[in-house]
């Protein structure tokens, strides 16, 4: 079905009025549902005479439903920050760009002021693409629990549902930003381990990408970005049985030359991170 041009307008309206919600004082700002416009408070379910805090809970709820298909460990300190939650009051006016620069000058992640700032742009795309989707209902627990992180100012958990509990996190992995080693066509590399099989060593973040590199040696020629979908997929396409391993912690000593060529003694030995 193609999307009429007022369907597409009134898309392209909410997703420019994403970009004010992150401003100022982020969800805490006063003039919330102005900020907002008609038309994402219509794809949101946010009504136009609604009561302030109810619409906080309503925008937290709807950012916090894309965050969890995230899986890089980092994004909900960024996202957070990024809108103003779980920071301290007397930072909570600096605008995104302030919160941000105070995040990373306290050292509360281990990358840079632009790399939080690109990575927060990703989680804002991922917003956009949502409102051209189905919108979940929100339930009375949703609401409790938004009360809750808004007037103790704090990150939503990530809680595993005790109704869902490997799907949820299976979908964060699929939908998630992954790093490994890449051929010169951009084709995983396997990791061949002998009689334990192949492997897709991928990372959940760069950083500690870059960690196992400068820890092994890996002399790796490319580097490439891509979905945990992508990558299952990939290694369902093998002909040889292959496995996805994700975030090996380093080990020294285990001979690392082409890819991730984990030595077989030394599979007894490797930790995986949680």
């Amino acid at each position: 079905m193609v999307a009429s041009a007022k369907e597409t307008k009134v898309s392209r309206r909410a997703k420019d009025r994403l970009h004010h919600v992150h401003a100022r004082a982020g969800i805490r700002q006063e003039g919330l549902l102005r900020a907002l416009g008609p038309e994402l408070r219509g794809i949101w379910g946010i009504a136009e005479d609604a009561d302030p805090g109810r619409a906080r809970e309503i925008v937290l709820l709807r950012l916090n439903r894309v965050l969890d298909r995230f899986a890089d460990p980092l994004m909900p300190e960024i996202v957070w920050t990024a809108y103003n939650l779980g920071v301290d009051p007397v930072h909570g006016g600096a605008g995104m760009v302030g919160r941000i620069r105070t995040m990373v000058g306290r050292g509360r992640v281990p990358v840079s002021e632009r790399t939080c700032t690109r990575r927060f742009y990703d989680f804002l795309g991922s917003v956009k693409n949502s409102l051209d989707g189905f919108q979940e209902d929100l339930t009375g627990e949703d609401f409790r629990l938004a009360s809750r992180w808004i007037a103790e100012n704090v990150r939503p958990e990530r809680e595993r549902s005790p109704r869902e509990p490997v799907p949820s996190v299976m979908r964060m992995f699929l939908d998630g930003t992954v790093w490994g080693p890449a051929d010169e066509a951009g084709a995983p590399v396997p990791a061949r381990l002998g009689a334990h099989g192949d492997w897709l060593c991928v990372f959940t973040d760069e950083r500690l990408l870059a960690e196992y590199r400068a820890v092994t040696g890996a002399g790796w020629g490319r580097i490439r970005h891509r979905t945990g979908r992508e990558v299952v997929l990939a290694a369902a396409g093998r002909a040889a049985a292959t496995g996805v391993l994700v975030n090996p912690r380093p080990t020294r000593g285990t001979g690392i030359h082409a890819a991730l060529p984990l030595s077989p003694e030394s599979v007894a030995r490797l930790a995986v991170r949680r």
